[in-house]
């Protein structure tokens, strides 16, 4: 009865399971196709637009507009159609009043309780017309409850009730007083040949299950609104734990990145930096090598302090500068590859800082593989534009050395598992695997504009 009632007041909770789409399969590159992309990547910005959002990863959902449950609309029903055939009977049968008349009051009646239920104030204002019709149309006699049928006092109790609990108490206590008021008129008016007792008696019985609803709705619509602000405050609790734990997480995290890979670095860096000091025979072209090594570790150095300012913060650090396209030629020349820039002027101006961070993050976990796993060979860095697919297209290539084997993508690495992580996360695509040549490829779709929210951390 009470989640009967409760459903009734905020609606329904839509317990279907949104379906998780499927993770697509691994698309392979096509070196023979141009841009390395299969065509369902090439989609057009129209059937971007077209295509459905991602279903919610939450397996309830509280519906926007409340929905009556099958229940409360069986249960409802049954008394409504109970009402009219009682009510009608009654009224033609018993008290005197012709069939037509007798068959429309009880459909008021009817009318009202099912309305109350989705129209709270249109459903009392219809009890109300019925009643009052009934009252004055209804012979007064001593063979039946006078002047309130009690189907009429049952049914209207019900309506009152219905609507109280959805927060129209107001309405129902007004409608009671007006119904109440004018079976007190009729009786004084018709009942002086009636005993007096079971007319009073009648009038009481009326008055109070009328009340006695109002009071129980709103009884119950209290009850329903703590228990709501309870798992409000609940849930709330519970975020507020899990986001303090995160931040613990996030602090551990940080000081283990400061107290290993920080300091590697450091040591890295200074070693790099006074290595033409320390060995002054070396030639030139060694020094230049150290010296290249000891800016990289300086600008990794940069952007892991960053990293541990936003992980420390929880968040509310400033945004700090990000690379993107205008960093691309000062990674690759530092890395010694060729940059192949084909993107046109105005989009590169538009570029939205997330891709323009995913490619810049690509080309640089792509060159350093090259170095780890190919020193010496010639790289290519490739960035061009998809006009059809709204998106940018970065390829990261190099040549294979003499006499070493065909590489292959490691799985149980993070490189390339954080490459595609990213490229996803934007509606993209990333595909990396040996070239026909010997070499290793890396080629990415990145689109311009994320459709999904979760686009915005790559």
């Amino acid at each position: 009865m009470m989640r009967t009632m409760c459903l009734l007041l905020s609606g329904s909770w839509d317990t279907r399971s949104q379906p998780i789409a499927a993770a697509e399969p691994e698309a392979r590159v096509d070196f023979e196709s141009g841009n390395g992309f299969p065509n369902r990547a090439r989609r057009t910005r129209s059937e971007q637009r077209r295509s459905p959002a991602q279903p919610a990863r939450y397996p309830c959902r509280m519906t926007a507009r409340p929905r009556i449950p099958l229940l409360a609309w069986a249960a409802v029903s049954a008394l409504a159609l109970a009402l009219l055939a009682v009510s009608a009977s009654l009224g033609a049968t018993v008290y005197g009043v012709p069939p037509v008349v007798s068959i429309v009051v009880a459909l008021l009646h009817s009318a009202g309780l099912l309305l109350a239920v989705r129209f709270p104030v249109v459903g009392v204002a219809v009890a109300v017309v019925g009643a009052v019709s009934e009252l004055n149309a209804l012979a007064a006699t001593g063979a039946a409850p006078w002047p309130v049928p009690v189907a009429t006092t049952i049914g209207f109790a019900a309506t009152l009730g219905i609507a109280a609990l959805q927060g129209q108490w107001l309405i129902s206590t007004a409608g009671g007083i007006l119904t109440a008021g004018t079976a007190l008129a009729v009786t004084l008016a018709r009942g002086q040949r009636l005993a007096v007792g079971p007319v009073i008696a009648d009038l009481i019985v009326f008055v109070a299950l009328a009340g006695l609803a109002i009071l129980i709705a709103l009884f119950a619509r209290s009850w329903i609104r703590n228990r709501q602000r309870l798992a409000e405050a609940e849930e709330a609790s519970e975020l507020s734990l899990a986001r303090r734990q995160v931040a613990e997480e996030r602090t551990r995290i940080a000081r283990e990145m400061h107290d290993v890979v920080a300091h590697g670095m450091s040591v890295i860096q200074v070693q790099a930096a006074s290595a033409r000091y320390r060995h002054p025979g070396i030639s030139n072209e060694v020094a230049s090598e150290f010296d290249e090594l000891a800016a990289t570790a300086r600008l990794a150095l940069g952007e892991m302090r960053t990293l541990l300012g936003v992980l420390r913060a929880d968040g509310d650090a400033e945004d700090a500068p990000q690379p993107g396209l205008a960093e691309l030629p000062e990674l690759v020349s530092r890395s010694r590859a060729e940059l192949l820039d084909r993107l046109p002027a105005e989009v590169r101006q538009s570029v939205d800082p997330f891709p323009a961070l995913t490619v810049y993050r690509v080309v640089q976990e792509s060159l350093g593989n090259v170095a780890r796993h190919a020193p010496g060979a010639d790289a290519v860095v490739e960035l061009d534009l998809d006009p059809e697919a709204d998106a940018l297209i970065v390829r990261v290539r190099n040549t294979a050395l003499p006499g070493r084997a065909v590489p292959t993508a490691d799985p149980s690495g993070h490189g390339i598992r954080g490459m595609r992580e990213r490229v996803v996360a934007l509606g993209g695509v990333l595909t990396a695997e040996p070239s026909p040549d010997g070499g290793f490829a890396v080629a990415a779709l990145v689109p311009l504009h994320p459709q999904s929210p979760e686009a915005r951390t790559p």
